[in-house]
């Protein structure tokens, strides 16, 4: 079987791919292994998902809704002041 997003071969790939974040408490909507390789899922995990979940509306909605980190913890609601 081959990544649908770099086309190499994912055969022996580990990890399976979730549609909804995994981090926004997707647990069932997820693609076999090997349809995307353990290189690209990372990527996505740590270049893109990473840097959208660390804004304040993501870490608000985790936090409000409970959804724990991969760590097990519930991320700190990020506020905003007026001045």
């Amino acid at each position: 079987m081959n990544c649908i997003f770099c086309n190499k071969n994912s055969d022996n790939s580990r990890s399976i791919e979730h549609i909804i974040p995994q981090s926004l408490g997707n647990t069932k909507n997820v693609l076999d292994k090997g349809i995307v390789c353990d290189s690209c899922n990372n990527y996505f995990s740590t270049k893109i998902e990473k840097d959208v979940l660390d804004l304040p509306y993501f870490r608000s909605l985790r936090n409000r809704n409970n959804i724990l980190t991969k760590k097990k913890k519930i991320p700190n609601e990020i506020g905003f002041l007026e001045t």
